[in-house]
Parts: structure tokens; sequence; C-alpha cells
């Protein structure tokens, strides 16, 4: 009869680790995740599936040489969107997203500048201009007096329809496929994301316990040997 406080003891923090300590490990997580459309960064943070991280800060800056961009706090849906900014993509640098929850609970993500470079829309200079063409000039038309004619007029807009040049057709076909691979991506993101929010499974929840239990018993197994007599 001896040794039951100790086995009543191993017993007790059994309950304890099933009882408290995967809730508080639950609460104190948080997670963020981050996502490109465009030239815009989409960043979603939360502690569960259920519970989003409201008014939470945000910094975003270059991980190699500190530089802070730009701050702010998620809104009520934990949701917080921004710019790639200018100074980064001249950069060509990372983009470390930093959340920080409250109560020392903060998590990161990292935007890779390979991921924004190639996911933003090509630059406005390499669009064909779409403009109709300025109407002949007289001197153009005593020069050309096929252009003042019925046939004339539709003959000359497609002679000066735009060429697509090689660099063009190439953004306005990245850009397409761009915007493809964004819409099958996008289900695969919120994926990610429902996998990250999940708490921990019945694995890891009995693994857990059984670890605090191992420690328990070898803790009352040195005590039952120090009270041994002659021991």
């Amino acid at each position: 009869m001896r040794h039951a406080p100790v086995w009543r003891a191993v017993w007790v923090a059994a309950l304890v680790s099933v009882f408290c300590l995967p809730g508080q490990g639950l609460a104190h997580r948080v997670n963020v995740f981050a996502y490109i459309e465009g030239d815009t960064v989409h960043v979603e943070c939360s502690y569960s599936k259920s519970d989003r991280v409201r008014f939470g800060d945000i910094e975003v800056k270059n991980p190699a040489s500190g530089k802070v961009y730009l701050s702010g706090k998620t809104d009520e849906k934990g949701n917080f969107v921004f710019k790639v900014p200018a100074e980064a993509r001249a950069a060509k640098a990372d983009l470390q997203i930093l959340l920080r929850a409250g109560e020392g609970h903060q998590n990161d993500w990292l935007v890779k500048a390979d991921e924004y470079l190639t996911a933003a829309p090509a630059p406005a200079a390499n669009q064909p201009s779409t403009a109709a063409p300025a109407p002949p000039t007289a001197a153009e038309k005593s020069l050309n007096p096929a252009a003042s004619s019925p046939v004339g007029p539709v003959a000359s807009k497609a002679a000066q329809a735009p060429a697509l040049d090689a660099a063009s057709l190439q953004a306005l076909v990245s850009t397409a496929v761009d915007t493809a691979m964004e819409k099958k991506i996008a289900p695969l993101r919120r994926m990610l994301l429902d996998a990250q929010e999940k708490g921990p499974g019945v694995h890891e929840i009995l693994g857990g316990i059984g670890y605090l239990v191992g420690i328990a018993g070898l803790l009352a197994y040195v005590r039952s040997r120090k009270e041994r007599p002659g021991s």
C-alpha cells in the first residue's frame, strides 16, 4: 500500500494530459498561409479552421536584409492583402510575412521572389494597341486615292493593324497560362490551408499521452526505488 500514492500520481498525470494539454496546444497554435494572384499577395491567418486571427499584426520584410517593406493588421476574417512592393520587385527579394497574434504567439510565411515575378501580369507597354487608326489627311488622299474609296479605308485599317512581335506574343501567352494555372491551383491552396488548420490527430494525441505517462512511470519507479529499505 506504500506505493499507492505513486501510482495515483501517474493516473492524475495521464488525466491531466488527456483533458488539458491537447486543448492548450491547439489554442496556442497559429497558422499563416499566403498565395499570389497577379501582383497581389493574399494572406490568411487562423488559430484553427473556425477561429481566425482578427486584427493580428502583420509585417512584410526582406528576410535577407531585414528591410521592412510594409506593416498592417488582419481584418475580421483574418485576411490581409497587399501589392508586391516595388522596392522588393526591383531587388527580386523574397518576402517574409510575419504574423504576431498576441501573447507571444507568432508564425511566418515565406513568398519566394520567383512566385510573384512569374505571376505578375505583362506590362501594359507590351499589350497591342486597339485604338482605331486616324483618318487619312487631305495630303494622303491626294497621294493615295484608294484611301477615300469605300473599300480603301477597310484595306487601310487592315494594313495599319499592329503586328505582334515575338516578345508581345510571348507575354500574352504567358499571361493566359498564368491565369489558367491560377484557377487550377486555387483549390489545392484551399486544401493545404485546411490541412494546416486541422488540430492534432488521434495518433498525435495518443503519442503525447504515452510520452507523458512514460515519464510519470519512470519518475514513479525511481521514487519507489529510493523508498525501499537499504536502497
